[in-house]
């Protein structure tokens, strides 16, 4: 029975032991993940510069996985989809062109009603 109580004293106390460790590293964790996630951001801003969008999602999604719940990951995911489904100026003034109707007026005989 002293064994028993003795192991059982053993494992509560190094139980303890890792608790507090952990509990005082949090913060160290924490600064650890919030630099991790800021890295993959500005990888995701670059790729954007150099118009990488696919590059640019990639970043911005690594971000969101390692803290789902901060925002500049979404933040970065945001930029790099609105990148990706802009129009570019060729475009738009090609759709605009399309969308001009180009109707020739036809001159309609007389027929003398």
């Amino acid at each position: 029975m002293k064994v028993i109580s003795a192991i059982v004293g053993i494992v509560l106390l190094l139980a303890a032991l890792v608790l507090s460790y952990l509990s005082s590293n949090g913060e160290v964790m924490l600064a650890k993940q919030d630099a991790k996630i800021m890295e993959y951001v500005v990888k995701s801003q670059e790729a954007l510069k150099d118009e990488d969008v696919m590059e640019a999602l990639k970043y911005a999604k690594l971000a969101i996985i390692v803290d789902p719940t901060n925002r500049k990951g979404f933040k970065a995911y945001e930029a790099a989809v609105e990148l990706k489904y802009k129009p570019t100026e060729d475009l738009m003034q090609k759709s605009e062109e399309q969308m001009k109707p180009e109707v020739e007026e036809e001159i309609a005989p007389d027929m003398g009603c």
